[in-house]
């Protein structure tokens, strides 16, 4: 539990969609007595132009491709929507073997019924998924990805490497935060009560977040930072140019909320062991 002198304040970038005020992370927060704000960096929605992405699924549905890789929740939930929209779910998972990235992802696809047969990093990093992948007995076979139309080349590149045929389409867009986010995180940052913490998601908050404040002056006096993963610790790197304080030891909501709470008592007891 945090000290009764301060109340720390944790602030969460990731998309609305993907937060409760009952999840792990909420709860973890909350039980040390720590103050939880969002204002979501990125918003996602399905590509204006169905079309690519239908032909993709139908095919899948006949049986085109020998596996289905998907690299996010937000990638399995897109995949449903439009999946059962056009009634070939049950199809499409008879059909093929699929590969996720990170353990949130595979539980996803589980949910669905889905058989996991490609690897899941332990980190959900999408450089160690490429490595795994020479392990698989893709070449020559036809492999569907399902990504962001901001998604990272790396597997792309690995199944090539690897003589598989991947073909990659694009299952929904991230865009930036809503004017009424941004207005909302600048005036947060420019407050006296800024929040102690600020948790990413992904790369694409990173770069959503340093864009939002881009000629503000704020990103020059940033709180602790933390990353749910190597990956997105890594784009903290390269775009706001600063090691985080804080990345979870697994991708996920236990591991980044305890890590949080623990620098956060360091803070509060330095001194102690």
């Amino acid at each position: 539990m945090m000290n009764d002198e301060k109340q720390y304040m944790v602030l969460l970038t990731r998309p609305l969609a993907r937060t409760s005020g009952e999840d792990e992370l909420h709860q973890l927060l909350n039980g040390a007595g720590i103050i939880v704000e969002e204002v979501p960096m990125i918003t996602f929605a399905l590509p204006p132009d169905l079309r690519e992405l239908d032909s993709a699924l139908e095919r899948a549905a006949r049986g085109e491709f020998e596996s289905i890789i998907l690299s996010s929740p937000t990638a399995v939930n897109f995949f449903e929507l439009r999946a059962r929209k056009l009634g070939l779910l049950d199809a499409i998972r008879s059909h093929m073997r699929a590969g996720t990235i990170g353990e949130a992802t595979a539980r996803e696809l589980d949910r669905l019924g889905f058989e996991i047969q490609l690897p899941i990093p332990a980190d959900a990093g999408s450089r160690e998924f490429a490595q795994l992948l020479s392990g698989y007995d893709l070449a020559g076979k036809h492999v569907l990805l399902l990504q962001s139309q901001i998604g990272l080349d790396t597997i792309s590149n690995a199944l090539h490497d690897i003589g598989a045929i991947p073909e990659r389409v694009t299952l929904y867009h991230t865009n930036g935060p809503t004017p009424h986010d941004a207005a909302r995180l600048i005036a947060l940052m420019q407050s006296t009560e800024r929040p102690d913490v600020i948790a990413f998601f992904s790369p694409s908050a990173v770069t959503q977040f340093a864009q939002t404040l881009t000629g503000t002056g704020l990103l020059d006096n940033l709180p602790a930072l933390a990353a749910i993963g190597t990956t997105t610790a890594n784009a903290i790197e390269e775009i706001l140019h600063r090691t985080p304080e804080i990345v979870a030891q697994k991708a996920d909501q236990f591991s980044l909320a305890n890590e949080i709470i623990g620098y956060l008592e360091m803070i509060c007891y330095p001194n102690s062991n």
